[in-house]
């Protein structure tokens, strides 16, 4: 008895490397979730409510947007639309050199000749050239959908971030929500 009791506790420490450990922010995990809303009068909301674990590196699907590097910042990416109710979740991938937190926004306009600010999204900080992060917003699918928006990350991040470094059009949606 007392062997077998010796022999599972030499066998614990093995089994307890092998189960790992992971450790997000080593894994390149920085997601975060937002809940953003327009209050009644119209404003444009400044920071998120209220943050949680988001996508993890998944791979895009569905009404996917590809944003594209501004001048030569290199940083490229995708954005998904996911229609939940009068919501929509907005998930995010960038990937640029090195490591740096961005602040993105959803505006009118083109990428040519960004527009004001319809709603922030939260903020990527890329860790080692990857990063992510999910919001919901309280805009529908509808709305953002309609061919006259884009999603933008600026060169940083807070009140200034400064000039866009990555964007991309957001498409006029087919009916039923999807592209």
């Amino acid at each position: 008895m007392k062997t077998t009791r010796l022999w599972v506790l030499a066998a614990l420490p093995l089994a307890l490397a092998a189960c790992g450990g992971g450790d997000d922010a080593a894994e390149g995990g920085n997601d975060t979730t937002s809940v953003l809303s327009l209050p009644d009068s119209g404003a444009v909301p400044t920071a998120p409510v209220t943050a949680d674990s988001g996508m993890g590196g998944t791979a895009p699907m569905g009404n996917a947007v590809t944003m594209n590097a501004v001048g030569t910042s290199g940083v490229t990416g995708q954005a998904m639309f996911t229609e939940q109710g009068a919501q929509t979740m907005v998930m995010v991938n960038l990937t640029a050199q090195g490591n740096s937190t961005h602040s993105g926004h959803i505006h009118t306009g083109t990428c040519d000749a960004p527009g004001p600010v319809v709603v922030p999204l939260q903020d990527v900080t890329l860790a080692n050239g990857t990063g992510s992060s999910s919001s919901t917003i309280e805009v529908p699918l509808a709305t953002v959908m309609n061919g006259q928006h884009i999603v933008a990350y600026h060169a940083g991040s807070g009140a200034d971030a400064g000039a866009p470094v990555v964007c991309g059009a957001i498409p006029s949606a087919a009916a039923g929500g999807a592209m």
